[in-house]
C-alpha cells in the first residue's frame, strides 16, 4: 500500500458570490483522517474487569493515552482504505517484544464515504497485542487491545480529527470493556492550573469549537462529550 498523501484539509469554496441563479450542492467530504502519532484517547468503563472464570480483577488501561492513528490507501483500489490504531500502552512495551512489532497495531477496514451523520465506519480490526518479556523488576506481561465499531467523524467542520469506538482490553487475563473517545492533537494539561492554555482552553492549540476536558490522572486533553464533542452540542 502507498501512503495517502492527501492530509486532512478540506477547501470549501463558495460560488454563490460568483454566480447567481444557480443551486449547487456541496460535494461529500469523503473519509478524511488526521494522520498522527499524537491523538488523545479516553476510555469510559462499560464492563468491570474480570478473569475468564468471572472473578473480579484490577488490571485496566490508563484513563487516557496517546494513540497513533493513520489512514492508508492503495491508489489502485481507493475503496480499500485501511485505518490503523497504535496505543501508547503497547508502543511503550515494544522493545520488550521486538519480534512482533506488526502485531502491536490494530488494523481495520475504513469506509470510503461518510454516512448521513458524517461518520466513517472502520470495521474488522485485528487485535493489537504485546507479549513483553521481563525487564529488571518488571514481570512478563501480555496486553491486548480489541477495537470494534470504530467511527471517525469526518464532517467539513472537523474532518477526521475525532473518533469513537469500543474497546475490549485484556492484561494478563484480566478483561474489561470501554467506550473510547479520541481527538487530535494530544495536548498535555494540568488539572490544577488556572491558566486556560494549560487546561485545554484558549492557547492550548486545540480546536476552540471542541468540547474538551483535562483528564485528571493522565493529564491529557480529551473529549468532554460523546463524539462529535463540540461546545454547542447537547450530547
Amino acid at each position: 500500500m502507498t501512503k495517502n498523501l492527501f492530509k486532512t484539509a478540506l477547501a470549501v469554496v463558495s460560488v454563490g458570490s460568483l454566480m447567481s441563479g444557480c443551486d449547487f450542492e456541496q460535494p461529500e467530504a469523503g473519509c478524511f483522517v488526521q494522520d498522527s502519532t499524537s491523538w488523545a484517547m479516553k476510555y469510559d468503563l462499560v464492563g468491570e474487569p474480570k478473569l475468564a472464570d468471572g472473578t473480579a480483577c484490577t488490571a485496566v488501561p490508563p484513563e487516557a493515552e496517546p494513540v497513533g492513528v493513520f489512514k492508508f490507501v492503495d491508489p489502485d483500489h481507493p475503496d480499500n482504505a485501511v485505518l490503523t490504531l497504535r496505543p501508547a500502552g503497547l508502543a511503550a512495551l515494544a522493545l520488550r517484544d521486538p519480534g512482533a512489532s506488526s502485531l502491536q497495531t490494530a488494523t481495520g477496514k475504513l469506509a470510503s464515504e461518510a454516512d448521513a451523520e458524517d461518520f466513517c465506519a472502520a470495521t474488522d480490526f485485528s487485535v493489537a497485542t504485546v507479549d513483553a518479556a521481563p525487564a529488571g523488576t518488571a514481570p512478563r506481561t501480555t496486553i491486548t487491545y480489541a477495537f470494534s465499531n470504530v467511527r471517525v467523524y469526518s464532517a467539513p467542520s472537523a474532518p477526521g480529527t475525532q473518533l469513537t469506538g469500543e474497546l475490549k482490553y485484556t492484561k494478563d487475563g484480566c478483561t474489561s470493556t470501554y467506550v473510547a473517545r479520541a481527538q487530535w492533537p494530544a495536548i498535555p494539561c494540568d488539572p490544577e492550573s488556572d491558566v486556560p492554555a494549560e487546561t485545554c482552553g484558549v492557547g492550548s492549540g486545540l480546536n476552540p469549537d471542541f468540547a474538551v476536558t483535562c483528564a485528571p490522572n493522565a493529564h491529557l486533553c480529551v473529549p468532554a462529550k460523546s463524539i462529535p464533542s463540540f461546545v454547542d452540542s447537547a450530547n
